[in-house]
């Protein structure tokens, strides 16, 4: 009888003791911030986990920086770092140019990023694609599309895109056009699980407008959102497959500036931020209305979103879809510019892109705009959200305090209510989150197997990575 009430004491405190939330710092490895651009966590289980980042430098100091790399630094269960593997993407060749177009995990064990060259003495053009496997720990590099151009100048322009499930990406070349010229694009999509082609074409759109904004749709299919050339404020919306190229007919009073697509119950739906008409009254927003559309009917639905009306707003990033029944939640974040002022230094300084608050827009049935609600104050940073069951943990930046400083904060939302409840947890005998957690979005990883959230925090030299067991109660 005492063995056995021993043996249940055991049990029970073992049982204790592993639901208790635990946090477990890494070793600090050095990055160089003012390089490294696109930071992801990404490829993460139970044993590793893996940070990319991209080196994209032109320019004069070629012979002193890094010019063009992709770098994967392998982490081990705490983050501490084990190896890391750098592809450089430079042809050496003199006058040749290179971009780094994107990035995305592919499954468990493949990312690919997307990289183009152009040389204007050969009036060439080369797409490549970079597929890191964790288990051969190599990059493998594969040109998988050549275009003419007429010189580096008129190069036209190469646009990335990932489909909303992760399934597919698409190369889309916008080819240099005056009014002399046609419209004409290349199109190549790609099927990310086998890495094969799922259409390639070329395709001629009206000279008489131009390309706003694209997305692919979860079918492999792309949107494009144009605008009448010159000052009239006109848009179509056009549909383009290997077998389709077609208009989308909506409310021509409406005004759509962003484009985003999403699947519900295997149909295709759109979704755009604009405004009804082209008056913009003092105080309104440039995305202060969403529309949604069903692709297969052709019905829009036209909602308010309350987006700020900042002058300095400059587009809406969809962070993550999350469909549940009849109903969709998006979280968006809101985008804004600033354009420095001149210096003798330099006369036309770039402007800067600033990702700023969060906020979730639930849609209804029909596509109406049920619930619209703050996610969190942003102060640069992604958000993150985690989807566990009917919870969603969502973390975002938010200023702290009258001088500046920032905190961070992790709210989780009941996505029937998305009433939002603050997370906290005591570590050092502070707030964790509010003292601990300053990683972008993108830096934080969950693995639901063994319930562990994980964070990694970036200064302007060190990366050093946090992790949380026993995240989810």
């Amino acid at each position: 009888m005492i063995k056995q009430i021993i043996a249940s004491a055991l049990i029970t405190a073992s049982v204790y003791s592993y639901a208790q939330t635990k946090v477990t710092e890494g070793t600090k490895f050095t990055v160089d911030a003012n390089l490294e651009t696109d930071d992801k966590l990404v490829l993460a289980d139970d044993y590793n986990s893996y940070m990319f980042s991209a080196i994209n430098i032109d320019g004069l100091m070629r012979n002193v920086f890094p010019h063009k790399k992709l770098l994967m630094r392998k982490l081990d269960q705490n983050g501490s770092l084990v190896d890391t593997y750098v592809k450089d993407y430079a042809n050496k060749t003199n006058g040749v140019l290179h971009n780094y177009l994107g990035s995305q995990q592919i499954d468990d064990d493949k990312f690919i990023a997307f990289t183009e060259e152009y040389f204007g003495k050969e009036n060439r053009k080369e797409v490549f694609q970079h597929v890191f496997s964790r288990k051969e720990g190599t990059f493998t590099t594969k040109s998988i599309a050549k275009y003419s151009i007429e010189s580096t100048n008129r190069s036209g322009t190469t646009y990335v895109l990932f489909s909303e499930n992760g399934k597919y990406a698409a190369i889309f070349n916008d080819r240099f056009a005056n009014k002399k010229t046609e419209n004409v694009n290349d199109v190549l999509v790609l099927d990310l699980r086998t890495l094969t082609p799922v259409w390639n074409k070329e395709i001629t759109l009206s000279s008489d407008y131009v390309e706003k904004s694209l997305t692919l749709t979860n079918s492999a299919k792309i949107v494009v959102l144009r605008k009448a050339s010159g000052w009239k404020e006109s848009y179509k919306l056009e549909l383009v497959s290997n077998t389709e190229d077609k208009d989308l007919p909506f409310d021509d009073k409406y005004i759509p500036e962003k484009l985003y697509a999403f699947s519900k119950n295997d149909n295709d739906y759109l979704v755009t931020f604009g405004r009804k008409n082209a008056t913009v009254t003092v105080g309104s927003s440039t995305f202060g209305t969403v529309m949604y559309y069903d692709m297969k009917s052709g019905k829009a639905v036209i909602s308010n979103t309350n987006l700020a009306g900042s002058k300095d707003m400059n587009d809406v990033k969809v962070i993550k879809t999350i469909v549940k029944g009849d109903e969709v939640l998006m979280a968006v974040q809101q985008e804004t510019v600033t354009r420095p002022m001149p210096t003798t230094m330099n006369r036309f300084p770039d402007p800067v892109y600033s990702l700023d608050a969060g906020m979730l827009i639930k849609f209804g049935k029909e596509g109406e705009v049920k619930q619209f609600v703050a996610a969190g104050t942003s102060t640069g940073k992604r958000i993150n959200i985690v989807e566990a069951g009917d919870k969603l943990y969502i973390s975002a930046f938010y200023p702290k305090g009258a001088f500046g400083n920032t905190g961070f904060s992790m709210k989780v939302f009941d996505f029937a209510n998305l009433k939002p409840q603050e997370v906290s947890l005591d570590y050092k005998g502070r707030n964790f989150f509010q003292n601990y957690g300053f990683a972008d979005g993108n830096m934080i990883q969950y693995v639901p197997n063994v319930n562990k959230m994980m964070f990694l925090q970036k200064s302007s030299k060190d990366v050093q990575m946090f992790n949380i067991y026993n995240f989810i109660k």
